[in-house]
């Protein structure tokens, strides 16, 4: 605990540093003996006018100093007061007095704490443990209030891009990201998703996604594979992925600012996702004991993106530096920039101290302000041939998140399906989730980008839909509940025709077995390693192999001595 009382603080003093306070104060000790020596200057350094003539002497740095302590309310973190205001030199009673140190202090730290104006001690707020410079109570009630100052947070704002412009959102920012989702939950309803060993998907799952996801670089798709999970959407089940039928309904029965304030603040909020150790540039060493804290920083820069102009652009660096020169600490802040263990991806380099701000601090703002800040519509960017990089604004939606502005306003009713009569089906603007996600199931997307939106009814995405168990009947209940018009009768007909034939033919490729006599297929289907491998006897010398078990049968056969070892002639040319 910080002492209130200057007392308390000198108490901690040799005679070598007392007798330095005493005369940089003009005060004479009149004892050698350390308690008496701290009462009597205690007594001395509280007294105001010793307190106004000691501010009055302050360099304009010192002064300066003093005042930023003030305004934090007499308590700053020692590593951050140090990088503005200078490190206090190592010293011993010995080279104190011997080098009169406290005549010429090396900065304004020293010169405040020569002063007996600064005192040092730890302490634990809600940023954790650690070292702060501090003014004791009793006589910080006796210095003089720090002028106000305007807010040093300050970005420069850019002219809002043309429409010439490209920009690199949707219509909407965010509404890609809440598709791609969408599409995502589309995989998992129509396909049994398995996962290999490590956590990846399938080649032909990840087709299916690229083939529909605007952006399906690796790290979206992983983001989005852990958003869903996060917010419940889907669990894993051994090595299966399963959607949770009720919070899945849920999420997709919300309107669009609704469903992406929720992945906004599931991700907001989610401990597991460090944006940090994601920084393309970076590399996180988890073999050492450190880590940091994704949900204060996220935090922290949400809060500092909400000082940004709502109704202005800027460009990255000028955020950046605004942020340096306001908050640099914002993701450690005990401000301890040396016990962190992250390398520069490139070169394996360690990036420590605050001189490697830019590169560890400044590199995830640029990620994430290119990346998922951008991916989850909290900003929008945009490229302007007039500017040397892009150039960003904070979104409605972000806005909303941030508490700059109120929820939306309620969102319309979707208006009804329209199933035509050549099988299509067009879904005017807003569009429901929940419709098309139904539609999904038996249906084939024809333009995701199109408006109206457009799906078609084919035999195989009904065959689809059919497999999975879902009956016909539901189908064209369903269609005619989502529409304002019965279900044209071709289009019913039709739909029971098809489903009429499902599963009245089995198709399968099966191996035909020939052998010389009628004896030896008949000791093959008795003997126990081979009369489980045949299917199905067509004739005394003729029986069917599934094709699944003809690899083991030939072993089964070669073991037997029925067919020649590998190797042989015969093998080669059956091999082909």
């Amino acid at each position: 605990m910080i002492p209130d009382k200057l007392q308390r603080c000198l108490s901690d003093y040799d005679m070598a540093m007392l007798r330095a306070l005493a005369q940089t104060r003009g005060e004479a000790l009149t004892t050698n003996r350390q308690s008496e020596a701290v009462d009597q200057l205690a007594t001395a350094l509280l007294e105001p006018l010793s307190v106004r003539t000691a501010v009055s002497r302050l360099s304009p740095e010192a002064r300066s100093a003093l005042d930023s302590l003030l305004a934090a309310g007499g308590r700053l973190r020692a590593p951050h007061f140090a990088r503005r205001f200078g490190q206090i030199r190592a010293f011993g009673p010995g080279r104190l007095e011997r080098e009169a140190l406290w005549q010429e202090p090396a900065n304004a730290t020293e010169e405040l704490w020569f002063t007996a104006l600064l005192f040092r001690g730890f302490y634990e707020d809600k940023g954790g443990p650690g070292e702060f410079f501090f003014v004791p109570a009793d006589l910080r009630r006796l210095l003089p209030s720090p002028p106000d100052e305007p807010p040093p947070f300050s970005i420069t704002t850019v002219p809002a891009p043309g429409p010439e412009t490209k920009s690199a959102s949707l219509r909407r920012p965010g509404e890609a990201l809440v598709h791609d989702v969408f599409v995502y939950l589309v995989l998992l309803q129509n396909r049994d998703v398995r996962l290999y060993a490590d956590g990846r998907l399938a080649k032909h799952d990840l087709a299916f996604l690229r083939r529909r996801i605007r952006d399906a670089s690796e790290r979206r798709l992983t983001f989005i594979r852990h958003i869903v999970e996060r917010a419940g959407l889907v669990t894993r089940q051994g090595g299966h992925l399963r959607l949770n039928s009720s919070p899945v309904k849920r999420w997709l029965s919300d309107p669009l600012a609704q469903q992406l304030a929720a992945l906004q603040q599931y991700w907001r909020d989610d401990p597991d996702w460090n944006d940090l150790c994601l920084v393309p540039s970076l590399r996180c060493d988890h073999q050492t004991p450190w880590r940091n804290n994704p949900v204060a920083t996220r935090h922290a820069i949400l809060a500092l993106l909400a000082r940004c102009p709502t109704d202005g652009w800027w460009s990255l660096d000028s955020f950046v530096t605004a942020v340096k020169g306001f908050h640099p600490d914002f993701q450690r802040p005990d401000g301890d920039y040396d016990s962190w263990y992250i390398r520069d991806a490139a070169n394996g380099e360690y990036l420590s101290g605050f001189d490697s701000w830019d590169r560890v601090e400044g590199a995830l703002l640029a990620d994430m302000l290119n990346g998922i800040l951008n991916w989850l519509g909290i900003v929008t960017t945009a490229s302007d041939p007039s500017l040397p990089g892009p150039v960003y604004h904070l979104t409605g939606a972000g806005a909303r998140l941030l508490g700059l502005e109120p929820g939306p306003e309620p969102a319309p009713d979707a208006p009804p399906i329209e199933v035509q009569s050549d099988f299509y089906i067009e879904l005017p603007p807003p569009t429901s989730l929940y419709t098309q996600f139904q539609l999904e199931r038996f249906t084939e997307p024809v333009d995701s980008n199109a408006v109206p939106r457009r799906y078609q009814l084919t035999v195989g995405s009904l065959g689809r839909a059919l497999a999975q168990g879902v009956r016909v009947e539901q189908i064209l209940a369903f269609l005619q509940q989502a529409g304002e018009r019965p279900v044209p009768p071709n289009v019913a007909g039709q739909l029971r025709m098809w489903a009429g034939r499902f599963g009245q033919v089995k198709l399968e490729e099966v191996a035909v077995l020939s052998v010389k006599s009628e004896r030896v297929l008949k000791e093959l289907s008795v003997l126990p390693e081979t009369r489980s491998l045949i299917d199905r006897i067509l004739s005394p010398t003729t029986a069917l192999v599934r094709k699944k078990n003809l690899s083991r049968l030939r072993r089964e056969l070669r073991q037997l001595g029925f067919l020649h070892p590998p190797g042989d002639a015969d093998d080669r040319a059956e091999r082909g």
